[in-house]
């Protein structure tokens, strides 16, 4: 029976680069990027005077293999680090180098780059190497967001008054409300009616949660998912080969539609990128999107909101629209004129269409088209409603359908691996710019993985 006595006792010369297999995804990456360009964006960040610092690209690259290999702690990382031969390859890092400390990285992320856009333009300019590869081509992008569990307590939150700034896009819709509004007005006046329709109500300021251990972070309140503080990453993908060319954090109470259409404009003048056709779930099946979509010249397949009809009453799809009157006719032949605007808390204009109290009065068909308890019909029919029935239309060809089983594919499997295998779970960070930071790292890993993949 042999027994090794003599274990490390003797000096060797190692090669690092026999250690790593052909096949590790260390190599290939190391294969297919150079990193160099990193110094160049991080440059204006470092002084020319005093001791030299630790290498930028050596720093980047620590952390890339964090959220590669799902390891969220930095303290677990500088140990791996320590430990694998791999990493410690990718890093330029020899068997008796020292491994940075994990403090580096939070003083350099508190200090150095504060405030700074660096990681973005990391993260911008591997999709620009992705586009001029051809792994992305903007045909068909498709988005959606996913909850990230923010590092705060659900009992400590205050309610606060604040001031809602929409969207440009949505501004756009409530100036052409403004208009109608106007024109309406101006006709009251000329018939020389004293009473008029209710004003849209004011919408302008709206009462929120505030969490007070990450004000940053948002109470999420949604069918099927849990409660609580979260920040949502809105995510878009182009799906010629699932690259990730935006990602996008904010409060988990902020409304999927909000950022839809700007995140897009931001897409298509950063990387000069033809947008043709876009994919999302009905959450975005909104009068701002559609109208912001059709503004930035993008066909919008976008799943269409089923609206119940409540009480079983009369359907609104009973009531003949006539475009050069304005009016609505009913199923007994009555006419519904404008009376007024309403103005919903997502931000959508509705034209609301009012029958007269003496036709309905003894209409024989009351009963089956609002019941007993109000006086007369109303029909609400959105701002630009023809971009509503026109998705509406396209939502039966087989482009949508095609549209939408991408939209599921990348969407709904990103969002998964990226949450199980590359730290997008939760958080244990604090505030919407180092949340950023690891939404950046978390797509990036991802994009690496399939970049490698397409180009193989």
């Amino acid at each position: 029976m042999g027994r090794k006595d003599d274990y490390q006792s003797k000096m060797e010369f190692i090669d690092l680069n026999t250690f790593v297999p052909s096949d590790h995804i260390l190599r290939q990456i190391n294969e297919k990027i150079d990193f160099s360009f990193i110094y160049n964006k991080m440059e204006k960040y470092y002084s020319k005077l005093g001791r030299k610092s630790l290498d930028p690209v050596l720093l980047y690259k620590m952390l890339l293999i964090g959220y590669l290999f799902n390891v969220d702690s930095e303290r677990e990382l500088e140990q791996e680090v320590h430990l694998n031969i791999a990493y410690r390859w990718f890093l330029g890092l020899d068997l008796t180098d020292s491994v940075p400390n994990h403090s580096t990285f939070s003083q350099n992320r508190r200090r150095r780059f504060k405030d700074s856009t660096v990681f973005q333009e990391i993260f911008d300019h591997i999709v620009k190497l992705c586009i001029e590869r051809g792994l992305v081509t903007g045909e068909v992008i498709v988005t959606d967001s996913t909850h990230i569990k923010a590092s705060a307590s659900k009992g400590k939150v205050e309610k606060v008054v604040v001031e809602k700034t929409p969207s440009q896009y949505l501004n756009t819709v409530e100036q052409e409300a403004k208009k109608i509004e106007k024109e309406l007005e101006e006709k009251r006046i000329e018939s020389g009616k004293k009473k008029r329709g209710r004003k849209p109500k004011d919408i302008s300021t709206e009462t929120i949660s505030v969490v007070k251990t990450d004000s940053d972070s948002g109470l999420l309140k949604r069918p099927g998912k849990p409660l609580g503080p979260h920040y949502l990453a809105y995510t878009s993908i182009d799906t010629e080969n699932g690259i990730i060319v935006d990602i996008h954090p904010s409060a988990g109470n902020i409304n999927d539609c909000e950022p839809f259409v700007e995140r897009l404009k931001v897409i298509q003048e950063k990387f000069d990128l033809d947008i043709k056709n876009v994919g999302a779930d009905r959450g975005y099946d909104t009068t701002p999107i559609h109208h912001g979509l059709r503004t930035l010249e993008i066909t919008g397949y976008i799943s269409p909101i089923q609206h119940d009809n409540p009480f079983n009453t009369t359907s609104y799809r009973d009531f003949t629209y006539n475009k050069e009157t304005d009016t609505y006719t009913c199923p007994n032949q009555k006419i519904l004129h404008f009376t007024h605007l309403t103005l919903k808390e997502n931000g959508n204009y509705f034209k609301t269409y009012s029958a007269k109290t003496k036709d309905c009065k003894f209409c024989p068909f009351r009963d089956a088209c609002f019941g007993k308890t109000a006086s007369k019909r109303t029909v609400s029919r959105p701002i630009a409603h023809d971009l509503l029935e026109a998705n509406m239309q396209r939502a039966k060809i087989s482009e949508y359908k095609y549209v939408q089983k991408l939209r599921r594919v990348w969407c709904e499997g990103s969002f998964g691996t990226m949450k199980i295998k590359h730290n997008l779970y939760k958080t244990y960070k604090r505030g919407i710019e180092k949340i950023l930071e690891q939404c950046l790292f978390s797509a990036l890993a991802l994009n690496l993985k399939r970049m490698i993949k397409a180009i193989n």
